[in-house]
């Protein structure tokens, strides 16, 4: 006769495992993701051993001292055992990490979205491509809000819009690429209460002509009220002169349809180095009024490069990772910016995050008070 769905056969001894504490935030956290694995299955490990494990040894490489905070009674999960169980979670059931280190989102915020390729991801097969990953990056606080897998059936447009509708934005400003400057795109933004300033290009020829040819007309008249700072700065042998400019378009036609739209920017990006001059001019649609945060959207975007991207990758090698299960791999990337943000916000050591990663690997009582104190 068989079990009715979901129960446990008799012949079958659940396993309790207990997690001799100290508690903590993250372990808090953890005991609430589901058990993908099927509930009649004799395994060893509890789901809280195997994330905090593998949580660890993202954050320092740390193989003993586990045994504070998690049972590992049956000793320590094998790797295989760790692939298995991060390939079965649902990416989003390990958002709640991420939702902590969130929850101190600051007014005013601006909110960097731009695209990572996972390139350890890709299969042997060529026509298998690598996961591609959408992050959002908070430039004030130094970590990441949210991530969203760009399913290979679509692309990452369609992924802008979820990934902002899984925040909270309110009094922030979202910046991202040309490629989602999107009317769908800001519309998502406005829906959350938030200000955007998005690029124009090509691929918006129409809006990108008009706000040329308005801009031009306003050099042309001095009686277009446009309002404009100067940036400048100097660094590596080399002169940076950064114009930023807005006027209103409001009666422009083009964009109606553009949620919150009501100026038009224009970035003027002059270098010099070596005595050779070069110009970069850039367009730009926003809802925001105030010359000054414009600037500074448009400054701390590329933030996302250096603060998120470059640092998975130099910190945690990620690219080097050889993971082709695109579960796994989003779900191992997105411990990699739990550890990153848990770096990052911890001040007790004035020293950047590679230092404070060695030093994770080596002092128990640092990894006691990363553990402890930064969520």
């Amino acid at each position: 006769m068989s079990q009715p769905k979901g129960k446990i056969p008799k012949h079958i001894k659940q396993k309790t495992f207990n997690h001799p504490g100290p508690d903590s935030q993250i372990i808090l956290n953890l005991c609430k993701i589901k058990d993908p694995r099927q509930p009649s299955c004799n395994f060893h490990y509890s789901l809280v051993t195997v994330l905090f494990i593998s949580f660890l040894g993202v954050l320092c490489g740390a193989k003993d001292w586990i045994s504070k905070y998690v049972d590992v009674s049956s000793g320590v999960p094998s790797s295989k055992t760790l692939k298995r169980v991060m390939s079965l979670i649902p990416t989003d059931s390990l958002e709640r990490l991420l939702n902590c280190l969130r929850s101190s989102l600051a007014e005013g915020d601006i909110i960097a979205i731009d695209e990572k390729t996972l390139r350890g991801s890709r299969g042997w097969n060529e026509k298998d491509k690598p996961l591609h990953l959408l992050h959002a990056w908070s430039t004030d606080l130094g970590i990441c809000l949210g991530q969203v897998s760009v399913d290979e059936k679509s692309n990452e447009i369609t992924a802008f819009p979820k990934l902002i509708e899984q925040l909270e934005l309110k009094g922030t400003t979202v910046t991202t690429d040309a490629l989602n400057t999107q009317k769908k795109s800001a519309a998502a933004i406005i829906n959350q209460k938030a200000d955007y300033a998005l690029p124009v290009k090509g691929n918006h020829k129409g809006l990108y002509k008009d706000i040329k040819l308005l801009f031009e007309d306003a050099d042309r008249k001095s009686s277009i009220d446009v309002t404009e700072i100067h940036h400048q700065e100097k660094s590596a042998g080399r002169m940076e002169e950064h114009r930023y400019q807005l006027l209103d378009i409001k009666g422009l036609g083009s964009v109606k349809e553009w949620a919150g739209c009501l100026r038009a920017g224009r970035v003027s990006r002059k270098r010099t180095k070596k005595g050779k001059t070069s110009l970069e001019i850039c367009y730009y649609i926003t809802s925001l009024l105030d010359i000054d945060k414009f600037a500074k959207s448009v400054r701390k975007h590329w933030g996302i490069e250096n603060g998120l991207h470059l640092s998975l990758d130099v910190i945690f090698e990620e690219d080097k990772h050889r993971y082709q299960d695109k579960i796994g791999a989003a779900n191992l990337s997105l411990l990699r910016k739990v550890a990153l943000a848990v770096l990052a916000k911890d001040t007790s050591l004035k020293c950047g995050k590679p230092a404070r990663q060695m030093r994770a690997a080596t002092s128990p009582t640092y990894r006691d008070h990363l553990v402890k104190n930064c969520f």
